[in-house]
């Protein structure tokens, strides 16, 4: 009986404060203003990147090529979104939201339809609440549909009763888990450390998992932190392989290259660290870094900051290499061979092969001739001569290249010659395609073609794998396989193809728009399906093949 009278108390209070509105509306306040949501974003993304913008031109620690490569892709971006507010304010132009004047306000008649609707919910909810609410007893159930969360929030209080009455490191620990497998990024921070706290009172030693999460908390505001804490799991752990990654990278961004090499040369022993190779490269890098720093710190002149630019470049490193070499080129010499080669390789791998020419041409003169220009260099302008039809050229620059590394170790360059040398003769059909290039019958066909972004389009719309594939495939070869190799099997980039990482459709997503470490950004070059289609096809295709 006390249970049927309590549940008709509140059933009748809910029905008051669902009455109210209707019968003395004006004792409510005011709705707010509606705004159309699709413009809100599209505005607060514009000033997003009007502030980034701002904050860009403000930075003066990095070089000039690189900050107007950035402005270059967020004035693009912005311009894209201002497009979309006006086409948005031009769709809501003519809509006015339907209003009720004050006097139709006041001779609104009572509405009594929906008051005996009320007082039916009223006689249904006393009738029937003791069977529909939830039920929690001994021998009872809960019957709702949020079930999950509320176990979800009885376990964590549970924990925190456990962590408030015992404070061991035990309960604090699980507890702690619990946050963070909510992803409570506060509560999981405050309650790892009193996990140490604990172990230290206890005078033993935390678990390495609270050091290693804390780390992962802490790194983004204080790197020099998470270092420490990564170093106490060690301790621990001497070769658990997260530590040793974890360790490597942050003392390589502290500038400790002699921690990051030893946790690297530990970490690639393990079993983990013997397929890396990934991790390998790395330390070649940091092992080549390390004379060359102390050089730049005795002086910085174009020998120290050559050196530096080779490391760099042989390591992978391409676009910081170009960095290092345009400091050269601006500061110290215009004509210097190595940095106008560095610089215009890179150009042709992004496919501006006219750029290309007119650098790597500088770079011969600069050397002393085209017999004396670095082979490697010599290749790629052979390579660029011929993209661009100087059959001559490119003979020219590949018997150069040749001449300074033999036949033997020439590959398939002489049959690249002898193709070009049937070109300039007449033949048009004798054509090879460089890598990453097209032919020009290739090319004529791909002109009657629509456009990349509505070809892509059309595969999304399609969504069969296949589909997505092919516009996929074409767009690899042309933006990605130079540095990711043919097959996606690696190069001077990350490995792809059976890359767990590749299958994390937002991770890639994200380094395809905006680029990471070395790698160039393509948001302002490549649409969003173009984008899209590539997320699909390496994350189904590529990173878990069918």
């Amino acid at each position: 009986m006390l249970t049927f009278v309590f549940v008709t108390v509140l059933v009748l209070i809910a029905v008051t404060y669902a009455a109210i509105p209707l019968l003395a509306p004006r004792q409510t306040d005011p709705l707010p203003d509606e705004r159309d949501p699709e413009l809100l974003d599209l505005e607060e993304e514009r000033e997003s990147l009007f502030r980034a913008i701002r904050e860009l031109d403000a930075r003066d620690d990095m070089p000039d090529a690189r900050r107007d490569e950035l402005r270059a892709r967020y004035e693009a971006k912005a311009a894209s979104v201002l497009r979309g507010i006006d086409q948005r304010q031009a769709d809501l132009a003519g809509r006015q939201p339907e209003s009720v004047s004050s006097d139709a306000q006041k001779r609104r008649a009572l509405p009594l339809g929906t008051l005996g609707l009320l007082g039916l919910m009223v006689v249904s909810a006393v009738a029937l609440g003791p069977f529909v609410l939830p039920r929690v007893g001994q021998d009872a159930t809960v019957t709702t549909f949020f079930e999950a969360d509320l176990r979800a929030a009885e376990a964590l209080r549970d924990l925190q009763r456990a962590a408030d009455r015992d404070g061991s490191v035990a309960s604090l620990m699980q507890l702690a888990d619990a946050y963070w497998t909510l992803e409570d990024a506060p509560q999981a921070e405050a309650t790892y450390r009193r996990v140490l706290l604990a172990a230290r009172e206890a005078g033993g030693d935390a678990p390495v998992l609270a050091y290693q999460r804390l780390a992962l908390l802490t790194f983004g505001d204080d790197p020099a932190t998470a270092l420490q804490y990564l170093l106490e799991a060690r301790r621990l752990d001497p070769l658990d392989a997260d530590t040793l990654v974890g360790v490597a990278e942050l003392s390589f961004q502290l500038g400790d290259l002699d921690t990051a090499r030893e946790a690297y040369e530990t970490y690639l022993e393990t079993p983990d660290g013997q397929v890396d190779v990934e991790a390998a490269a790395r330390l070649r890098l940091i092992t080549g870094l390390g004379p060359v720093l102390a050089a730049l710190d005795e002086e910085r002149n174009a020998t120290t900051l050559n050196a530096l630019a080779d490391v760099l470049w042989d390591t992978g490193a391409m676009e910081q290499a170009v960095e290092v070499s345009f400091e050269i080129l601006t500061e110290h010499d215009p004509m210097d061979s190595a940095a106008l080669s560095r610089t215009g390789q890179l150009m042709f791998l992004r496919g501006r092969t006219d750029d290309a020419i007119e650098l790597l041409e500088r770079a011969a003169i600069g050397a002393g001739g085209l017999a004396e220009l670095e082979s490697q260099a010599s290749l790629f302008l052979g390579n660029a001569y011929f993209a661009e039809g100087d059959d001559e050229g490119a003979v020219r620059a590949w018997t150069a290249h040749i001449e300074r590394v033999g036949e033997a170790a020439a590959g398939r360059v002489p049959e690249l010659i002898r193709t070009a040398e049937a070109r300039a003769s007449g033949d048009v059909d004798a054509t090879i395609p460089m890598p990453g290039m097209q032919s020009p019958t290739a090319q004529s066909e791909a002109d009657d073609e629509p456009p990349p972004s509505e070809r892509a389009a059309a595969a999304l719309e399609a969504g069969t794998p296949d589909a997505i594939a092919a516009v996929a495939q074409a767009s690899y070869a042309q933006h990605c396989a130079m540095c990711h190799g043919a097959q996606a099997q690696g190069g001077s980039g990350p490995r792809l193809a059976g890359n767990p990482r590749s299958a994390q459709e937002a991770n890639v997503r994200s380094a395809i728009t905006f680029g990471r470490g070395i790698m160039p950004g393509f948001g302002a070059i490549m649409s969003d399906p173009e984008i899209e289609v590539m997320v699909r096809w390496l994350a189904t295709d590529v990173a878990t093949p069918r």
